[in-house]
């Protein structure tokens, strides 16, 4: 019993190397920030200004104010600065990036996350950090960083490891790829980026169609539709926790510049045959 715990811990040894090694990136590309420096950011220098009021009155009272007047003629202040305190998920990001300062923390969340997914692809822990480093060195992952799009970079951050999760449950690994699957959606929804979101549902369903046709062809389809019954479960789970700014992004949706859509179907214009707009 005890040389099977040794030899686990020896098989972990070289990824924690692989971790020490992301920590010394982080710092030494972010190196400014050990001297106290920060990143000057347009978007967050305008998220500072827009919340000042909003803060002022959490300090104050204690409470969430949920209007404010300082942004435009006024507006819903859930969608600048509001603090969902029975949420504790932002412990557990905290957790994964170990505490350490903005932007490092999010330079080291892109390595560990795409890390994680190669190896749970089977990738040798080599090549696997060095496709973490070509990752998280990738362009427009710094120009985020650059222009302040912090919600943004936290949720690609969290993305490959929500792609691992899947794949593990794909795999078998029913119960702890489920819990995994939760965690991890839930820190990507927490992360306040629907966009990013949305590009991740559109690869959720592009690996869950080829799983598909691969149980179809293995004539193994009671397996894909419990593996995919408890991801949607995990899913559904995720998306409680951050429920309450997910209800209030729909509702503010309709009211905002990004409301319903102005696309058009052209059903009035269809007849039997050709549109009669091809007449012309």
């Amino acid at each position: 019993m005890k040389n099977r715990i040794m030899e686990k811990l020896k098989n972990l040894i070289p990824h924690f190397i692989v971790l020490l090694l992301f920590i010394v990136i982080s710092f030494i590309y972010f190196s400014p920030i050990l001297e106290g420096k920060k990143l000057d950011t347009h978007d967050v220098k305008t998220w500072q200004g827009g919340s000042k009021e909003i803060k002022d009155f959490r300090e104050e009272t204690g409470e969430e104010a949920l209007w404010t007047n300082s942004m435009f003629a006024g507006m819903p202040a859930y969608q600048i600065s509001t603090e969902y305190r029975g949420n504790k998920l932002n412990y557990i990001s905290i957790l994964l990036s170990l505490g350490m300062p903005r932007p490092a923390s999010l330079l080291f969340l892109y390595l560990l996350s795409f890390y994680i997914l190669l190896v749970s692809l089977q990738v040798d822990y080599r090549l696997s950090a060095v496709g973490a480093i070509a990752f998280a060195f990738s362009s427009y992952l710094f120009i985020i960083l650059e222009a302040g799009h912090m919600t943004k970079a936290h949720a690609i951050g969290f993305l490959p490891m929500v792609v691992s999760s899947v794949l593990y449950t794909y795999r078998g690994k029913i119960l702890l790829g489920g819990v995994l699957t939760a965690i991890t959606v839930a820190l990507q929804i927490y992360a306040n980026h629907l966009q990013i979101t949305y590009y991740l549902l559109l690869m959720l369903i592009i690996i869950g169609i080829v799983q598909f046709v691969k149980d179809l062809r293995a004539n193994n389809l009671f397996d894909f539709f419990k593996r995919t019954s408890v991801l949607i479960i995990a899913a559904i789970l995720a998306s409680g926790t951050s429920f309450s700014r997910l209800a209030t992004t729909m509702e503010y949706g309709k009211d905002s510049t990004r409301g319903k859509s102005e696309l058009k179907d052209e059903l009035d214009n269809k007849t039997t045959g050709l549109d009669k707009d091809y007449a012309t």
